[in-house]
């Protein structure tokens, strides 16, 4: 008796070891494809840390980072529905997640391709997606709903990308790897971006608050916070347009073989033809080209409206 004791005594013991090593890989497997994910999807990140901030900036000083978690807790729901969601699509119809990803990336370089021809002046400032408005009524909690609703409206866009790059990133791997990058990468990209955000949007009432001190050296501080907060938000901007175009071109190089096909063609041509076609091809020249013909097309589609 004592010896089968000993013997599943041992055998747990080794049971127990070998489920320490196992698990002990699956984080290491999930930390390392986590890490990938982020760089693959760190453009949409700063799009959504530039894009959230101006939908909170009509909003009571006070009321600035209760809807800032208003919008957190959306996004957090959006993407536990999101992840079971895409799971099941690689798993029983893979073939979607490269037109979703086209379509994503599509978004991205037209959102960058509008956000460069309004800084460079050639569409009015803020005639895009990411422009919002305040209902026209007395109700605060309305317009404050309004708000909500319209920066989620842009974080799901931008969610939807976010869990299609990093499903498609560990589409080979076992469901329980694929099910912890997604969780890892989700509340990474929802807690950075929205915590982030929170920062930006209440540096001003930080630098406010040093000014009123009698120490002249947080009197600096807090002007130097207060002039920087528009040049943090503006820099943001440029950082987050290139990110779009570099990120929205790359996948849709990526998923469309007759890109790849070009490139290897463009190898052999003489002279100073592959320099150009490999310019012609990069993310951001891509991003541009496809950016530029969907404000064409839509451009076109609103003229042939009536009215």
């Amino acid at each position: 008796m004592a010896g089968i004791i000993g013997y599943v005594t041992a055998l747990a013991d080794d049971l127990a070891a070998a489920a320490t090593k196992v698990s002990a890989g699956a984080i290491d497997d999930v930390v390392s494809q986590t890490s990938k994910s982020l760089s693959s999807t760190a453009g949409i990140l700063i799009d959504d840390t530039a894009a959230i901030p101006q939908y909170v900036s009509n909003t009571a000083a006070k009321r600035e980072l209760p809807v800032i978690w208003k919008i957190t807790k959306k996004s957090l729901r959006n993407k536990a529905l999101m992840i079971p969601i895409a799971m099941l699509i690689t798993y029983f119809a893979p073939w979607i997640m490269a037109p979703i990803l086209i379509i994503g990336g599509s978004f991205l370089a037209y959102e960058g391709t509008h956000s460069l021809a309004e800084k460079v002046g050639l569409v009015k400032e803020h005639e895009h997606s990411h422009e919002h408005s305040i209902p026209d009524t007395d109700d605060l909690m309305a317009a404050e709903d309004a708000t909500v609703a319209s920066a989620v409206r842009t974080d799901t866009i931008l969610s939807i990308e976010i869990i299609a790059l990093t499903i498609s990133t560990v589409a080979t791997d076992t469901l329980p790897i694929q099910l912890g990058v997604l969780v890892a990468i989700g509340l990474i990209a929802t807690f950075a971006v929205y915590g982030i955000v929170g920062m930006i949007i209440k540096m001003d009432d930080v630098g406010f608050y040093l000014q009123a001190q009698s120490s002249k050296t947080y009197n600096k501080i807090g002007s130097l916070l207060v002039k920087g907060m528009p040049k943090v938000l503006k820099t943001l901007g440029w950082i987050g347009m290139i990110a779009m175009l570099m990120v929205g071109g790359g996948i849709i190089i990526h998923n469309v073989e007759f890109l790849h096909f070009l490139s290897y063609v463009g190898q052999g041509l003489p002279y100073i033809l592959p320099v150009l076609m490999e310019f012609f091809i990069s993310p951001v020249s891509v991003a541009l080209i496809v950016g530029a013909i969907i404000v064409l097309v839509g451009k076109i589609y609103q003229s042939l409206l009536p009215g």
